[in-house]
C-alpha cells in the first residue's frame, strides 16, 4: 500500500503500526494480540480483507498516515 500511494517502503511500518493500533481498538478491546480473547481474535482475523479492501479504497489514506499519523 506504501508503494501505491508514492512512498518508499520504509514507511510501511508507521502504517502497520498505526493500523494495528486501529484493530487493537475496534477489534480487540484495546488489548494486545496476546491478552486478547480468542473470540476476538477469531473476529479480528475475519475482518482483515474488509480492513484492507477499506483502507486501500480510501483515496489519500496512506499517505495521511504517513505524512500525519503518530
Amino acid at each position: 500500500m506504501t508503494i501505491a500511494a508514492g512512498y518508499a517502503t520504509s514507511y510501511k511500518a508507521k502504517v502497520y503500526s498505526v493500523l494495528t493500533l486501529h484493530v487493537r481498538e475496534k477489534f480487540l478491546n484495546e488489548n494486545s494480540l496476546g491478552l486478547a480473547e480468542i473470540e476476538d481474535l477469531k473476529y479480528a482475523w475475519k475482518m482483515l480483507p474488509q480492513v484492507r479492501s477499506k483502507t486501500s479504497s480510501i483515496p489519500g489514506l496512506i499517505a495521511g498516515v504517513i505524512e500525519y499519523g503518530n
